[in-house]
């Protein structure tokens, strides 16, 4: 095996990378019909493995889970989660051999073992499915010729795919039929009914590719999906205790910060996030913004020519052949922060609190949602597709903060995801120290400023900026189908709208 991409030409990468296209809600008319009556086949019962098989049940489709004959043996969380939840579960001797489509939502790490072990047990014709392409597009595995390879992808967390299904919703999702693997032509349509499925098709589907999944994924989660949040976390953190604020206020306007902040974002973008400021704090906000996205940019950019080259795939997978030694070293290190080890105070904090004491909470977020999407459009990667992987998954990441700080985003994610948050945030902090030592509590712990007294001009020009940003362009059309909302109460009994 080796790195697929690579082997592509040039105008070949290119054009998968492009492959793009905001499906029509009426494509998705026929529901999950193809996949009625076909027997379904979970490889895997984590966190996506069970959240998506919840949601297929739920919409009629018969499904069953695989796992190792160990796990089975000795009743591990993968046997819990399946049983628990009434699903029938065997080795993959049992099921592998009858089963129509195969779906394997293991950890990337495993793909490779998991699918040399089925792919001699699978019946002719049959049907794989990945919700991440890495083990088809880095590795380079090869699929067997009469199998069809499918991809649906998903964007967000496997406890957010349940939960926004439950509301009657959904996430939207890529999804992708691999051009190496698609003999009856009949990867598309069973790619659609498994994301009407899951919920996907109620919140929008990307027709994409393997290749531009796969790349925009790993850049989303490294920069502003995990990797500026858990800086920005730390940072503003040991910032506010420095500047004399209370411990425990300051881990919780951090904690529930990110999550209130980016509800604005997740329905109204940018323009809406940092409309919620005052307009001192705004213009505040725009100018460290602006004194972020220079300082970054030069890591961004080594993040995506990293990925793009295969450099960053190849040093992660060193890593996997050596325990993990870097990513468990990371990860402890992580939990031993002052963040992480600060219980929040029990004080409450309304919800317009968060954005008057949060002023560099926004700033963060515009910067690296701005930041991640420049990147990626500038690499070839399509404007829809990065904003999917910018500023739409990050609400649904800043959620998990809500409930266990750091350790709960980087548990909920892949370890691909959580090896490169770490790899960006190990970088991003000491390009930040000078930055953070012009920052003061006004723009993080408390208001920025008692009056909301500007210069119109200033104001306007500002707000020009942010409003014309493709990002904010592109999000106003794909939000457009994103219409059934609801007010829900957060764990902190703030009034935020969500999909519904």
């Amino acid at each position: 095996m080796g790195n697929y991409f690579n082997t592509l030409s040039l105008r070949d990468k290119l054009a998968q990378l492009s492959k793009c296209r905001f499906m029509d809600s009426s494509e998705f008319e026929d529901g999950v019909n193809v996949l009625l009556g076909k027997k379904i086949v979970i490889v895997g019962c984590g966190a996506q493995g069970l959240n998506q098989g919840l949601n297929m049940r739920d919409s009629g489709l018969d499904i069953s889970y695989t796992l190792r004959e160990v796990a089975i043996k000795e009743k591990r969380a993968s046997y819990k989660n399946a049983t628990d939840n009434g699903f029938k579960v065997g080795t993959y001797e049992e099921l592998i051999p009858s089963a129509d489509l195969v779906l394997n939502l293991t950890p990337d790490k495993q793909h490779t073992s998991v699918v040399k072990a089925i792919m001699p047990l699978m019946k002719k014709g049959a049907t794989l499915s990945y919700s991440h392409g890495f083990n088809i597009v880095e590795e380079g595995m090869q699929i067997r010729k009469d199998l069809t390879v499918i991809m649906v992808a998903p964007k967000c967390p496997g406890s957010e795919v349940r939960e926004e299904y439950k509301r009657g919703f959904g996430v939207p999702t890529l999804i992708a039929v691999h051009p190496e693997n698609d003999p009856e032509g009949k990867g598309w349509a069973q790619a659609k009914a498994y994301a009407a499925a899951t919920g996907g098709d109620r919140a929008g589907v990307l027709e994409s590719s393997f290749i531009a999944e796969v790349k925009s994924d790993l850049m989303g989660e490294q920069t502003i999906l995990c990797g500026v949040l858990q800086t920005g976390a730390i940072l503003s953190f040991d910032k506010m205790v420095e500047e004399g604020i209370e411990p425990g206020y300051a881990a919780k306007l951090i904690q529930f910060g990110w999550e209130t902040i980016t509800e604005a974002l997740k329905h109204g973008g940018i323009t809406n996030m940092m409309d919620r400021l005052s307009n001192p704090a705004k213009i505040k906000a725009f100018k460290l913004s602006e004194e972020l996205k220079g300082i970054m940019r030069p890591l961004f950019q080594k993040h995506m020519d990293d990925i793009m080259s295969g450099h960053f795939s190849k040093t992660m997978m060193e890593d996997w052949a050596n325990d993990d030694k870097n990513l468990l070293t990371w990860r402890a290190a992580t939990g031993e922060t002052a963040f992480e080890k600060t219980t929040a105070t029990s004080k409450e904090i309304s919800e317009q609190e968060y954005f008057d004491h949060g002023t560099l909470l926004v700033a963060f977020v515009r910067a690296g949602v701005e930041l991640a999407f420049e990147t990626m459009t500038e690499s070839g990667i399509v404007a829809e597709s990065a904003y999917y992987e910018s500023l739409h998954e990050t609400p649904l990441i800043a959620n998990t903060i809500a409930r266990k700080k750091l350790y709960e985003m980087n548990r909920v994610i892949s370890d691909t995801a959580e090896y490169g948050c770490y790899l960006f945030d190990h970088a991003c902090k000491p390009l930040l120290k000078d930055f953070m030592k012009t920052v003061k509590s006004n723009v993080i712990g408390s208001s920025f400023s008692k009056s909301n007294g500007v210069d119109n001009k200033e104001l306007i020009a500002v707000n020009k900026v942010i409003r014309n940003h493709q990002v904010e362009k592109t999000g106003a059309v794909l939000r457009a189908s994103m219409t059934a909302m609801k007010v829900i109460k957060t764990e902190e009994n703030a009034q935020v709208s969500v999909l519904a």
